[in-house]
Order: structure tokens, then C-alpha cells, then sequence
């Protein structure tokens, strides 16, 4: 009789070895919902969390307590908002594709509320933005298969590549999260993630296919843990899914509402579902790891 204990004790100290570091099954849950398609999510240094309405063009401010105010409202026009950054004061940078000249590009908004054109950006579907080593923004743009450096209140193409380029839907090169000398960007009608190397002084290297997957059609926001897994929601398929270190994809939530941008505040995940479905919020997930640090300009 006392074999039986000891094997079972023996099966599920096995179990635990063999397990992930995460584990496949997350349970995301509503901070706050919104009238509005929600889009980008960023969460600054203090944990203060900023989400934009894509259509209203506002930047709403969502603090510990979950109360939420309003930031800053952009000229939005026809247009919409895409993806937000934070740097390391605090200062959020903001993707308006207003379609208009005078307003079309990288917005900064400080803490206080100050919104003013950061750097325009030619018309297109600028989508999302990471800090780089250099410390210049790098923004994707979805409709021309680009991404951008922002340095200096100036754009210029640092690198185009068909591997970055939309396809029949027209979303091309969407999330990007900086990881150990390199970019990694979210092609979302592709369903692969395309690394880009940060090479000497700062020039792009050869775009590769870092992993392709059926699971990542409509891959949208990507952000790294500290053990270099990647998390990705798809917008599409409504699930939000983990690439593992070994190139494996597996799907870690579902019965999502076209999940997109996402940040890390330590194991908390902060993620936007944009409402396809007429559920826009804001989300969050608990997970086994933290966020890997990010740049912060």
C-alpha cells in the first residue's frame, strides 16, 4: 500500500518538471470596458496603464484603482489612433493616422496632458512603436511594409522588406518588440513574426522569418517575457497565443474580442480588445513570468 503514494508522488514531481515556464491557459479579465474600439496599450514606469479609443482619438489614463480619466484627445479627423509607448519620464508617444499633413504622425503627450506633434509621418497605416537601443522610436507602417526611425522630430525609412509587406487584407507590419540586437514585428496577413537585425551603427539587417504559424494570422501587438517567450494576440482569430523559445505556438486564451496591443507591468499583462464583436476594453491576464524590461528612449 505505501508503493502507490510514493509513484504518485513520483508522477507529479515529473509533471512539474516537465511543465513550461507558462502555462497554457490564462484567464483575462475586463478592467475596464469602453463605448469606443480600444487599440493601444501602454503601461509607464510608475504603472500608470494608457489606452487609446481608436476612433475619438482620446488617450485614457487608468490608474492602480482602475479609474480612468482622460489624458489627452488628438485631432483625429477621419482617422484613427494606433499603438502608444511610454518612455522612461513617463511621456507617452502616440500614432495618429489622421490622413492629414499638419497632424499625420507621432504625437507626445506628457504626463500632464501637453499632446503635440512629435514627428510626421507620411500617409499610410502607421500601426505600432518601440523604442530602440539608440534611443530613437521605430514605428511600423502596416500599408507600406515599412518600419520608420523617429529621431530628432524627423522620419526616415529604416527598413522595407516583403516580408514586412500586407497582403489581401492590407495589414502588413503591425507589433514590434525589441529583443537581444534585434527587432521582432508582428506581419499580421503574413502570420509571421520578422526579425530585423539592429546592425553596425544602427543600419538594418537582412529581415528574417523568425516563425511562421497559422495560429498568428492577424498577429497584432507582441511583447516579450524575461525568458524570451513571445506573447501575440491575433485580432482575427480572437485568441491570444505564446511563441516559445523554440519556435513552438500555442494558444494561451481565447473567446477574445479582436485582441490587439498589449504591455507587461511586472506578471500582469494589460492587453486591448478592440470590440469587434461590440465588446470593446481594456484587459488583463496574470502570467507566470514577468515582462522583459523595455527600452525607454
Amino acid at each position: 500500500m505505501k508503493r502507490i503514494p510514493l509513484l504518485l508522488f513520483a508522477i507529479a514531481l515529473l509533471t512539474l518538471i516537465a511543465t513550461p515556464a507558462q502555462a497554457a491557459g490564462l484567464h483575462p479579465v475586463v478592467v475596464r470596458p469602453y463605448a469606443d474600439l480600444t487599440e493601444g496599450v501602454t503601461v509607464a514606469p510608475d504603472g500608470t496603464v494608457y489606452v487609446g479609443l481608436l476612433s475619438k482619438g482620446e488617450i485614457r489614463k487608468v490608474d492602480a484603482t482602475g479609474a480612468d480619466s482622460l489624458l489627452a484627445a488628438l485631432p483625429i479627423g477621419e482617422g484613427r489612433l494606433n499603438g502608444l509607448a511610454t518612455d522612461r519620464r513617463g511621456t507617452v508617444y502616440a500614432l495618429l493616422n489622421s490622413g492629414q499633413a499638419a497632424t499625420n504622425g507621432v504625437w507626445r503627450i506628457t504626463p500632464d496632458g501637453d499632446a503635440k506633434l512629435h514627428a510626421a509621418l507620411p500617409v499610410g497605416f502607421a500601426n505600432a512603436l518601440a523604442f530602440g537601443p539608440d534611443g530613437a522610436l521605430y514605428v511600423t507602417d502596416s500599408t507600406h511594409g515599412v518600419i520608420y526611425r523617429v529621431a530628432g522630430g524627423k522620419a526616415s525609412v529604416w527598413v522595407k522588406s516583403p516580408l514586412l509587406a500586407p497582403g489581401a487584407d492590407g495589414v502588413g507590419a503591425n507589433g514590434v518588440a525589441w529583443r537581444s540586437g534585434a527587432f521582432y514585428v508582428a506581419v499580421s496577413d503574413q502570420a509571421q513574426i520578422v526579425r530585423v537585425p539592429y546592425g553596425k551603427g544602427g543600419a538594418a539587417g537582412v529581415p528574417t522569418v523568425h516563425v511562421k504559424d497559422a495560429k498568428l494570422a492577424g498577429a497584432d501587438g507582441v511583447a516579450f517575457d524575461v525568458r524570451g517567450q513571445l506573447y501575440v494576440p491575433s485580432f482575427t482569430g480572437n485568441t491570444l497565443n505564446i511563441v516559445r523559445a523554440d519556435g513552438d505556438v500555442e494558444v494561451l486564451a481565447d473567446k477574445l474580442d479582436s485582441p490587439a496591443s498589449l504591455a507587461f507591468d511586472g506578471r500582469t499583462l494589460y492587453f486591448a480588445d478592440i470590440g469587434g464583436n461590440g465588446a470593446p476594453s481594456l484587459m488583463k491576464t496574470k502570467t507566470t513570468l514577468p515582462g522583459r524590461p523595455l527600452l525607454r528612449g
